[in-house]
């Protein structure tokens, strides 16, 4: 009898043993790169299947696919994958490649955006409890709190004024105002936007309009940069930005685009503190 219930009590150990080795794990497809690096910072990296394309500077040993534009998502790429989660902001679409995930089986989890601190923290929240990380999210939000008041803290002796611009050729420039990730991230640095005060969100401007608000530091994501050629090609397609503070003291200065994409984030705080010891250097 005693050797039957220790047989059993091996045969239970030995399948429970089996259910967990062999139970599911997720296989999350991020569209967005604020999603990617809580991911990452979660410890949660190795649930991950693929990346879309503002993600790939996490994809530091290639291993994952990217799967293009969170905004132009193709169905039949991401269902070869066999994820079962497929996790982006409000802004990843179409419709009709979400609706045909979702009656695939596919979990699409749209995570909150947002500039503040909560929003940060639902986003993590959720990610946290979709992957299982509810320990390691408390300690990251423990660490973000104490940097940001840290960051809001600080004192700055000259509050320059800096405009972001989104910039391409034969077009008008593309600023941000109040209500941007970039407008929060240049007070968190101790900078003033001055385009906060005429308008939200992105709108197109005049170069005669950019002049008018005499920036000291003028941001281009690293992408207009590149594709313009640097400081001489955007002073070649602007002309009249040469009239700036920001290009006679060659301070236009080109950004990573994934800092300010999909809420306050992360890299959004790394980007805040780079440029506030740029603006502090530059009283030195």
């Amino acid at each position: 009898m005693k050797k039957t219930i220790f047989l059993l009590w091996l045969m239970m150990g030995a399948n429970t043993a089996f259910a967990q080795e062999h139970q599911p794990k997720n296989r999350i497809i991020s569209a967005g790169s604020s999603i990617t690096e809580l991911l990452v910072a979660l410890g949660a990296k190795d649930q991950l299947v693929a990346l879309d394309v503002t993600s790939k500077h996490f994809n530091t040993e290639q291993q994952l696919p990217l799967i293009g534009y969170h905004r132009q998502l193709s169905p039949e790429g991401l269902m070869a994958l066999n994820p079962t989660h497929l996790i982006g902001s409000h802004e990843m679409g179409p419709d009709t490649t979400l609706a045909l995930l979702k009656s695939g089986g596919v979990t699409v989890q749209s995570v909150p955006s947002g500039d503040t601190l909560p929003d940060l923290f639902a986003r993590i929240d959720t990610i946290a409890a979709i992957t299982a990380t509810q320990d390691n999210a408390n300690e990251l939000k423990r660490n973000l709190k104490e940097k940001l008041e840290h960051m809001q803290a600080r004192n700055i002796s000259h509050s320059p004024k800096v405009v972001f611009a989104m910039l391409s050729k034969g077009r008008p420039a593309t600023v941000a105002g109040e209500q941007t990730t970039i407008d929060v991230i240049i007070k968190l640095a101790g900078g003033e936007n001055p385009a906060n005060k005429e308008m939200s969100s992105y709108k197109p401007l005049s170069q005669e309009a950019i002049v008018n608000m005499q920036p000291e530091y003028l941001l281009v994501t690293h992408r207009d940069w590149n594709k313009l050629g640097g400081k001489q090609g955007i002073i070649k397609e602007y002309p009249l930005l040469i009239a700036t503070p920001a290009a006679v003291n060659d301070r236009i200065i080109p950004v990573n685009g994934s800092a300010i994409i999909g809420g306050l984030g992360i890299e959004s705080l790394t980007l805040a503190d780079k440029l506030y010891q740029n603006f502090t250097q530059a009283k030195l």
